[in-house]
């Protein structure tokens, strides 16, 4: 796999995967022996449980090895939810409507690094922090806008490296990198709303609030485009569009000063799109007809063979970062930023993340 193009494998994961565009991907055989060659660049993209789980529709017979792959996977899911289901009840009892998950409770089975949640009220952080400790979480970590804790029964396995992806729980005072705050939570409560399912629900960001935290996280302060980033912003977008949401999304683009970035997002999602599919959908064009800004970044995909997960470009990292000054929340947390980074310990520690995500590294460990 070492050396072979990467436009060979990209293509047979998006002909596995499909597009939510369509009824169906491109007619793709494949055997179970070619989903263990394809697993590692799958995983890597944050897909390798939907694309076991999609072979597995399809009728493709997985080996022994991809059998396994497939309930660690699916496992790991299982897990999650149960501390999904732990946080809404603790927090529920006390704070019911008053916090919400975000880039955790996807529109198609992955398996997250962390579980990640904010209160719209920033005072009420501390109390809900002291209440998860109080009812089967552990202190892990602390940084300057999150609270890590994990689950009890990762207790003595769990690390700061976020190795297993299973017990960690980031606390967020606001979404955000170190003490820079990238959206405003008063501002999210408007798109707050819950699952449906029988037990009432997991508290989330609409697809709206979803499709912006992550486009700009994508581009900061992670620096990286997957294929889990690819299905999102095509699943939301899709949703958005067909409950006639569209203007509701541009308003909620331009108040929260993210253009650059969701404009960066589509232009790569439509240059795979299009490569891989043979089409552009009409709600994407519509969408990069409005946000421009960085409709150009669409061309690093192809320049870089399809590499994926894709860095994108240095100029749209920062650009995103200047506009994102235009919010009185995030204006005012740079400031905050750099008077720390004036220490050398720190300055040094957020050179060397912001390396390791320019050159592709990461810095968790997924399994």
């Amino acid at each position: 796999m070492k050396n072979e193009p990467m436009e060979d494998r990209t293509k047979e994961l998006f002909g596995i995967l499909g597009t939510p565009f369509a009824e169906s991907g491109p007619n793709t055989e494949i055997s179970g022996e070619r989903l263990d060659e394809l697993f590692d660049f799958a995983f890597k993209n944050r897909v390798a449980l939907l694309m076991l789980d999609r072979a597995e529709l399809r009728g493709i017979e997985l080996t022994k090895n991809g059998r396994a792959n497939l309930e660690l996977l699916r496992d790991r899911r299982h897990r999650t939810d149960e501390v999904l289901d732990k946080v809404t009840r603790i927090l529920d009892s006390k704070f019911k409507d008053e916090w919400v998950f975000f880039k955790t409770v996807k529109p198609f089975l992955s398996t997250p690094n962390d579980t990640d949640w904010f209160p719209f009220d920033t005072k009420k952080h501390q109390d809900m922090c002291d209440l998860l400790l109080k009812n089967g979480f552990e202190y892990l970590e602390n940084a300057p806008l999150q609270l890590t804790l994990i689950d009890s029964s990762g207790s003595g396995i769990a690390d700061s490296d976020k190795r297993g992806g299973v017990w960690y729980l980031d606390c967020y005072r606001a979404p955000g990198a170190d003490y820079f705050k990238y959206l405003d939570p008063s501002k999210m409560r408007k798109h707050f709303t819950r699952t449906e399912d029988s037990q009432g629900g997991y508290p989330i960001l609409g697809d709206i609030g979803e499709f912006i935290a992550t486009c700009f996280h994508n581009v900061f302060p992670e620096k990286t485009y997957s294929l889990e980033s690819f299905y999102l912003i095509c699943e939301y977008v899709k949703k958005i569009k067909t409950r006639g949401q569209m203007g509701d999304l541009v308003m909620t683009v331009r108040s929260n000063y993210v253009e650059r970035a969701v404009s960066a997002n589509l232009s790569v999602t439509i240059e795979l799109h299009k490569k891989y599919f043979g089409f552009v959908p009409p709600e994407l064009l519509e969408l990069i007809g409005v946000f421009t800004t960085g409709a150009s970044e669409g061309k690093y995909i192809s320049h870089a063979e399809d590499d994926l997960p894709f860095n994108f470009s240095a100029r749209t990292f920062w650009l995103c970062l200047i506009e994102k000054m235009r919010d009185p929340i995030s204006f005012r947390s740079m400031g905050t930023q750099l008077l720390h980074m004036l220490n050398p310990v720190f300055f040094w520690g957020v050179v060397t993340i912001i390396w390791k995500r320019s050159t592709g590294g990461g810095i968790y460990k997924q399994m």
